[in-house]
């Protein structure tokens, strides 16, 4: 009897220790999936306190545009969220948090959103670089976003013209800073649980908190200030490209309209074409997404690029010199930050005179029209690494005579 107990209390030892062994192995698991998921939070847990100090965001999309900011910061802590490494110090006397999102709409978006949905951002500043839409604003000048638009959201029309195509989808509340904006339109009221059977297409009930934004005002207040910012003076020769003109260029700040898309436009006849369309003065990729997150969450914002290159001077490129223009403009508004007019948004009044939208008295048309020419050649890249080129390529089943064709090929 007394054997059989001694058998039986080691079978529930054996049991008790497996059974302990495999709780510890899958708490250190989850522990540190925990850990890994709550990076965020683990590496910050002696900063915690840097969340709630009211602080102005740097969004900085590439690494030269992000080297002159964190070259003036001082005190500086990293925190990493989501992969993104957040720089959190001082320039001068005030808290800033400074992001490198990363290059087009999309990466601007997420990391702002981010930035603004962890710490207490009182303002935020999209610094970098940019290129000209405009004779009038050379490499070297810096041009104050005081509007941005969407120029990828084109409706090109079979009927000849081109116009914007709504804007970008926003879903409003009481807090969002949307004064002022270029409204394209509004969404409908969708589908209920309880209608959603019959739900159908057709004209409904206007929403008017899903609203479709062309073009997204800056702050007033930020812009007041960037507008008292100095600039240097600049050869003739670095801007031109051409050794054989002298002299020296006051670098001018213009404040303007930013033309932001996930696309590059060069030869200055398609210039013409899209700025027929949207008046713009320089052109980049981040722009949209940066100013979208901020107007819906209601956080002040402004955009500041130092032109790097312009289709009038086609040889030309001062990435890094403008880099350090737009951070310098940049350092100023945050050295001079103000409550005045913080939450005023602009109207076109604030424009500059150069500006393409003062000259031609309107910052986005209702139509555009247009001609398409043809395409002249193709070359593309093989799957064994070769370039095949195409002269005159076949562009026959482009025509509405074509979609017949296929249209009769398929009838039974």
């Amino acid at each position: 009897m007394v054997n059989t107990i001694k058998i039986v209390a080691v079978i529930f030892l054996a049991i008790a220790i497996i059974g302990f062994g495999l709780f510890a192995y899958e708490y250190s698991i989850k522990t540190k999936i925990y850990q890994q998921t709550n990076s965020s939070i683990n590496n910050t847990a002696s900063n915690s306190y840097l969340f709630s100090i009211p602080m102005i965001g740097i969004v900085t999309p590439m690494a030269m545009e992000q080297a002159p900011i964190l070259a003036v910061m001082k005190n500086v802590t990293e925190i990493n969220i989501s992969g993104y490494t957040f720089y959190v110090g001082k320039i001068g006397n005030q808290w800033v948090v400074n992001v490198r999102s990363g290059e087009k709409e999309y990466a601007a978006e997420l990391a702002t959103y981010i930035m603004d949905t962890h710490f207490h951002i009182i303002a935020n500043i999209l610094s970098g670089t940019a290129g000209s839409k405009n004779p009038y604003v050379l490499p070297g000048d810096v041009v104050i976003g005081a509007y941005v638009v969407d120029k990828s959201s084109i409706h090109y029309h079979n009927r000849g013209f081109q116009s914007d195509y709504t804007g970008v989808e926003m879903v409003v509340s009481n807090k969002s800073l949307i004064n002022n904006s270029i409204i394209g339109g509004y969404g409908e009221v969708g589908p209920t649980l309880q209608n959603a059977s019959y739900y159908g297409y057709g004209p409904g009930t206007t929403d008017k908190n899903y609203v479709y934004i062309a073009a997204f005002p800056a702050s007033l207040g930020l812009v007041q200030i960037a507008q008292q910012a100095q600039l240097g003076y600049l050869p003739a020769s670095n801007i031109s490209s051409n050794s054989t003109i002298n002299g020296l260029v006051k670098s001018q700040i213009i404040v303007g309209v930013i033309g932001s898309a996930n696309q590059w436009t060069e030869p200055l006849v398609w210039q013409l074409d899209q700025n027929a369309l949207y008046q713009t003065d320089a052109g980049e990729n981040e722009g949209m997404g940066f100013a979208y997150v901020n107007a819906e969450l209601g956080i002040p914002w402004i955009i500041v690029r130092g032109i790097s290159d312009s289709p009038w001077f086609p040889n030309t490129y001062i990435g890094v010199y403008a880099a350090q223009e737009a951070a310098n403009v940049t350092i100023y508004i945050i050295e001079h930050f103000s409550y005045s007019n913080l939450y005023q948004t602009v109207n076109e009044s604030i424009l500059s005179n150069v500006s393409n939208a003062k000259l031609n008295h309107y910052l986005i048309a209702l139509r555009a029209y247009y001609s398409v020419g043809n395409v002249t050649m193709i070359k593309y890249l093989a799957s064994n690494g070769t370039i095949i080129t195409i002269i005159s390529p076949n562009i026959s089943e482009y025509t509405y005579a074509y979609g017949y064709k296929v249209l009769d090929s398929r009838i039974s």
